[in-house]
């Protein structure tokens, strides 16, 4: 499973829990930045969070009006160790969807 994420919405998260202003200009900006939002989740927290055992970004550019304007999103994909990890996933997702909802 995959969420979509703004990157504006990232640096959001950044500025309101670490207080920092950062520029994501990269996959690797927005793995890093993601890293340290998802230490704050409560789901970080939970002895099943050991069952996540990265992040898959990707960067996706749209054009929503004319060749001028774009948006920028990462689609950012969890990968578990193992499948019995789902529940985990599906609690990450829910709360990174409701914080990125906020901002």
């Amino acid at each position: 499973m995959r969420i979509k994420v703004r990157d504006e919405k990232i640096t959001k998260a950044i500025k309101k829990l670490e207080g920092i202003e950062i520029v994501i200009k990269t996959v690797e900006d927005a793995r890093k930045a993601m890293r340290l939002v998802l230490r704050r989740t409560e789901s970080s927290k939970a002895k099943e969070y050991e069952g996540l055992k990265d992040m898959v970004i990707t960067q996706v550019v749209e054009h929503p009006t004319s060749a001028m304007e774009h948006h920028v999103y990462y689609e950012i994909e969890f990968a578990l160790t193992d499948d019995r990890f789902m529940d985990i996933e599906i609690a990450l997702i829910k709360e990174l969807q409701a914080m990125f909802a906020k901002l």
